[in-house]
């Protein structure tokens, strides 16, 4: 049972109209609430969501503010108490979803500043979905087209809730072990490149697209060893990529892996791909697609030795600052 938006526009007393299944404000032409679906589109704004987002989107108020207002609704409103934890999805189990919703899509476009054309296209190919909570979900598919696990995302921020990452991140379960959202595009087979997540690897692809001809691009969001995920998930491939790029977060864990995988070999002694790795100045894809949707984007790509030299330098450049 999810917070219902026609309860709580009749607590708050908002001036709404009815218009068969839909709520419309009568102070913005353009905010309407699906009552069957329950959840907001507001077209002017670019806005959706469920009864948290609106809460926030109606009133221009923070998270904080959101939910002493959500609390006040659920203790004058018994039957809504229940709901307060469905907003927040437990582990389901992978299966078919409902194409991408306009909550997702405002999400992602709004919030993560990714190009609507590109996500209209990732939806159309079955790579995105939502699901009954309006959470995101990342679709996995194996080399034969077989769907092998999803991610989900949530749309609502919660820091409270969600202090690590903001919003819900979860990966179902079921999901196939040592393996990730992938995408992968026309031509043969010469480049992998590896993310730390879907978000990461869809801003890249936005940015970079012209270079990705004969690419595959895999999201490590949901692996443990990820090490052996990427090793596992070339095993898949018919013949292995001239290149292996990694392109981890510019953090202290993005460069862990990038050690971590120097020390380590992939595949066989006798079959391996020349590594690269891919650096944004930024410390994720996301936050480098950010400021300057348009580009002109910048990165470095190393080779491990060069890389190594790279860091050595920004450490003795620290040091002597």
């Amino acid at each position: 049972m999810a917070l219902e938006l026609a309860d709580y526009v009749s607590y708050a007393g908002l001036p709404f109209k009815h218009e068969g299944r839909y709520l419309r404000s009568q102070e913005h032409d353009s905010l309407i609430i699906d009552t069957r679906k329950n959840y907001f589109i507001w077209n002017s704004q670019g806005l959706a969501g469920n009864l948290s987002q609106f809460i926030k989107a109606y009133y221009g108020i923070s998270d904080r503010e959101m939910h002493f207002r959500l609390k006040a609704f659920t203790k004058t409103n018994p039957q809504q108490k229940v709901a307060v934890k469905a907003d927040y999805t437990t582990k389901s189990a992978v299966g078919p979803v409902a194409p991408l919703d306009a909550a997702g899509m405002a999400y992602l476009t709004q919030y993560r500043h990714l190009d609507s054309r590109l996500i209209t296209f990732a939806r159309a190919q079955g790579l995105l979905g939502s699901d009954g909570y309006h959470n995101v979900i990342f679709n996995w598919f194996d080399a034969a087209g077989i769907l092998v696990g999803q991610d989900v995302q949530g749309t609502v921020i919660n820091r409270q809730r969600c202090p690590k990452h903001g919003s819900l991140k979860q990966i179902k379960a079921g999901s196939k072990p040592h393996y990730g959202f992938n995408v992968r595009f026309r031509g043969t087979f010469r480049h992998l490149y590896v993310f730390e997540s879907p978000i990461d690897l869809l801003s890249y692809w936005q940015m970079y697209v012209r270079e990705l001809s004969g690419s595959q691009l895999l999201s490590l969001s949901g692996a443990s060893a990820k090490m052996q995920t990427i090793n596992d998930y070339l095993l898949t491939q018919p013949a292995l990529p001239a290149y292996l790029h990694l392109a981890p977060d510019n953090d202290v864990a993005g460069r862990a892996l990038i050690e971590k995988f120097q020390h380590m070999r992939l595949i066989t002694p006798h079959q391996t791909c020349q590594n690269l790795v891919e650096w944004s100045g930024a410390k994720d894809w996301n936050a480098q697609l950010q400021p300057a949707k348009a580009g002109p984007y910048t990165k470095l790509t190393f080779d491990m030795q060069t890389f190594d030299q790279f860091q050595l330098f920004n450490k003795l450049r620290e040091c002597l600052s």
